[in-house]
């Protein structure tokens, strides 16, 4: 991601100064989705192996949907 938006902003013209911010932003923004990931994967492991509830399964597949579509670059 950080790749594309330096690509980006390079064939924008803008400074390498400028073009901090936002691939600062960018690597935050891919730091924050993988840990959102293995978060994901952390919680579904231990409801494969806990008895879990149905709302929390529910709660689990809408972090997996968000997760797979982001991945997947599906946008509803």
């Amino acid at each position: 991601m950080r790749q594309k938006v330096k690509f980006i902003l390079k064939s924008r013209g803008v400074s390498a100064t400028a073009a901090t911010t936002p691939e600062t932003a960018a690597d935050r923004v891919e730091e924050a989705s993988a840990s959102l990931a293995r978060s994901v994967y952390d919680r579904g492991s231990l409801s494969s192996h806990v008895v879990s509830t149905r709302r929390e399964v529910q709660q689990l597949k809408l972090y997996v949907d968000g997760v797979l579509a982001e991945l997947l670059e599906i946008h509803r």
